[in-house]
């Protein structure tokens, strides 16, 4: 007998979609990272500035070039 989780075609597309916006996040923060550091490069910021404003973007799910405008980079 299978167990309560059968390998449906829902399932697999359920679990496919969850791994994929795992790999999604993952990049996500690595495009923040690499725009902070062209940031920084532009702006003259810190690195320190620049990794706490990516966090609060992070953290608030807020669009990096709209806090980039916000805080005026």
């Amino acid at each position: 007998m299978m167990g309560v989780i059968e390998a449906n075609p829902i399932n697999v597309l359920l679990y496919e979609v969850r791994e994929m916006k795992k790999r999604l996040d993952e990049v996500e923060k690595e495009l923040l990272k690499l725009n902070a550091k062209l940031v920084e490069e532009e702006a003259g910021e810190s690195l320190e500035e620049i990794e706490a404003l990516e966090e609060e973007a992070l953290k608030n799910g807020t669009c990096w070039e709209e806090l980039k405008k916000e805080l005026e980079l």
